[in-house]
């Protein structure tokens, strides 16, 4: 994906939000969801005495900020990691504590605009669906192989986090479904 596509969310509003912490020499700010690191690069460029710590669980996404971050050298440390393993970074770092923390949440554009992401929707592509596609199963193997009682068990953990009854609608049609037409890897 071209970094000149990606276009930052709300940049100039969170560069805003985040100033008055960041403007002291050795002020530490975490971008938690790095992606291709528009934000990053921002934060970096706008507060040049500023350290930047960089999370992201997809590896070609730290591959594409890498290149686009080298400039700023070591005051970009960027980490192969999930958004909720922060306190574990931080401490292998030996950062006690943070100024600023960015989350910039949802699927990103890499994953809906590159189809061997598996998230395409516009395109015929195979069926992935995951951040890092260097774990876990693929969708198509999950749809593939799970049994009904896999998706009825899946679907009734979910229910009871979010539903009081704890009920799911319609998994053992959507379970039935999915064995009787299997994933080919690709929606069409």
């Amino acid at each position: 994906m071209s970094q000149s596509r990606h276009v930052p969310v709300m940049l100039q509003r969170c560069l805003d939000l985040l100033a008055p912490a960041l403007t002291e020499p050795g002020a530490v700010v975490v971008d938690c969801t790095l992606g291709l690191g528009g934000h990053s690069e921002a934060l970096l460029a706008r507060f040049p005495e500023a350290r930047l710590i960089a999370l992201d669980r997809d590896k070609e996404a730290l591959r594409l900020s890498g290149e686009r971050l080298a400039p700023y050298g070591e005051r970009a440390t960027l980490v192969h990691a999930v958004y909720d393993e922060l306190p574990d970074v931080l401490d292998r770092l030996g950062v006690p504590r943070v100024q600023g923390v960015l989350f910039d949440l949802g699927v990103s554009s890499m994953q809906l605009d590159e189809a061997d992401r598996g998230f395409a929707y516009a395109q015929d592509a195979p069926l992935d669906m995951r951040m890092d596609q260097s774990t876990g199963m693929s969708a198509a193997e999950v749809l593939n192989t799970y049994r009904r009682a896999n998706w009825s068990a899946s679907c009734g953990r979910t229910a009871r986090r979010s539903r009081p009854s704890g009920s799911c609608p319609r998994s053992s049609a959507s379970a039935r479904r999915s064995r009787s037409a299997p994933a080919r890897g690709s929606w069409s």
